[in-house]
């Protein structure tokens, strides 16, 4: 089932928080080619979830001009070690938003509202070092 994508006045929104915070906490630098602190906005994002995986892509807009795709993937593991990873393809700046090929393409598609995921970018503190 595709998370909501609207927000009733009033309600916090949350679709894309959870996995957001975790590809923010395992971006590396080296690894991956950007840290935190090199995010300027998220352009858009999709989610999918259900009771053994979360699921997600952003795709990001980076200081420097570039953009980023980066895959999330969770699985719930029930009394076994949790597992995610993430997966970051760059962008041109003229492509379009990968494909959802995925058989849990989330209903909605790529969501553009993405002003809670800015405010949950702007709350954090600046990254540590490099490596965020």
């Amino acid at each position: 089932m595709a998370k909501a994508s609207t927000q009733a006045a009033g309600h916090l929104r949350i679709d894309g928080v959870y996995e957001l915070g975790h590809v923010l906490h395992v971006l590396d630098a080296e690894l991956h080619g950007f840290s935190r602190s090199d995010i300027e906005r998220v352009e858009c994002f999709w989610t999918f979830g259900d009771l053994h995986q979360s699921t997600a892509g952003f795709v990001l807009v980076l200081r420097d001009g570039r953009r980023a795709y980066v895959d999330f993937r969770h699985w719930h593991a029930f009394e076994q070690e949790e597992d995610f990873r993430i997966g970051v393809e760059f962008l041109r700046s003229d492509q379009p938003y990968p494909a959802l090929s995925s058989p849990q393409e989330p209903l909605g598609g790529w969501l553009l509202n993405t002003r809670h995921l800015g405010k949950l970018l702007a709350s954090l503190p600046p990254a540590q070092n490099s490596t965020g």
